[in-house]
């Protein structure tokens, strides 16, 4: 496969000057820097609340199975930011140890079918965005942060570990996703399936104290979620509501939203007493008492 650019350093169909990068200011000088091999862009992480390293900010070469490096030019690799971001062809890619943040590496990487992640990994936020044939993951034990990182993706099955803090839009609009599980630990969720139509099966563990706006706004599979009884607080249109739609054409590719409504047949389990049957009550949703744990 040959570059898109004539002198060969990438291969980014994007129409943006190759040498942009979103996390620096127009007026900002940037002291990016080329490995040695022409590889690899780069810059060092900040001295103040960063581990010591480089962060990786794109690849320049067009291998389609990669193996990160862990060291480049003598430096160790921490993390990587927007590293793949649209290089379509990529199939499979190794990330090594002690690569600690993921934020868009892989965005939009529609072929992308094989990762490896080390168990250094503490975020993957947007890391997996639009990753359209990606059906299967390992996740390592001390990912805390998975903030848009799957949307797009064919993952199927999920459980977040634990200790996980952030799964706001984790698989918002996922066609795929069928079950997943939610630990305790977990205190951010806006919208983190909403749009997940064929997701039919929710283990949240108790300790999740909110559950936060559109979190499982319009998933009409979900007819049965049992709520602990550590939850009392519930955002807007967080459970069990979806869209009224008029569609405009015969085949329904087209729709105005006239409102919403609760999803027929959807149930809510609770402990009696609890925020989940007060939220329930308020919405005219049937509630089914279980037993506190």
């Amino acid at each position: 496969m040959k570059a898109y650019y004539n002198d060969g350093r990438g291969r980014y169909g994007t129409g943006e000057s190759y040498d942009y990068f979103y996390k620096y200011d127009d007026n900002e000088e940037q002291e990016t820097h080329t490995s040695n091999d022409g590889l690899w862009t780069y810059d060092f992480l900040p001295p103040d609340g960063c581990p010591e390293g480089i962060e990786v900010l794109r690849y320049n070469g067009c291998e389609t199975n990669i193996t990160i490096p862990q060291s480049i030019d003598g430096n160790k690799v921490v993390s990587l930011d927007s590293t793949f971001d649209g290089f379509y062809e990529l199939e499979s890619v190794i990330v090594p140890e002690d690569i600690i943040y993921i934020t868009g590496a892989f965005y939009g990487c529609e072929n992308l079918k094989k990762v490896t992640l080390p168990e250094s990994l503490e975020s993957i936020e947007y890391a997996f965005n639009c990753c359209f044939s990606l059906e299967k993951i390992n996740i390592p034990p001390k990912i805390f942060n998975f903030s848009n990182a799957f949307s797009g993706t064919k993952i199927e099955n999920l459980t977040f570990p634990q200790g996980t803090k952030d799964i706001s839009n984790a698989f918002s609009g996922s066609g795929y996703i069928k079950k997943v599980s939610i630990p305790g630990s977990v205190t951010c969720m806006d919208e983190a399936f909403a749009d997940c139509e064929n997701l039919s099966e929710v283990i949240i563990e108790n300790g999740v104290q909110n559950i936060d706006d559109y979190a499982f706004y319009c998933c009409t599979s979900l007819l049965e979620l049992e709520i602990p009884e550590s939850v009392h607080t519930f955002g807007r249109l967080s459970v069990g509501y979806t869209e009224i739609r008029e569609y405009t054409d015969a085949r329904k590719t087209g729709y105005k939203i006239k409102g919403e409504e609760i999803v027929p047949g959807f149930k809510i389990k609770g402990v009696k007493g609890s925020a989940a049957e007060q939220y329930a009550k308020e919405n005219g949703i049937t509630f089914i008492e279980v037993k506190g744990k």
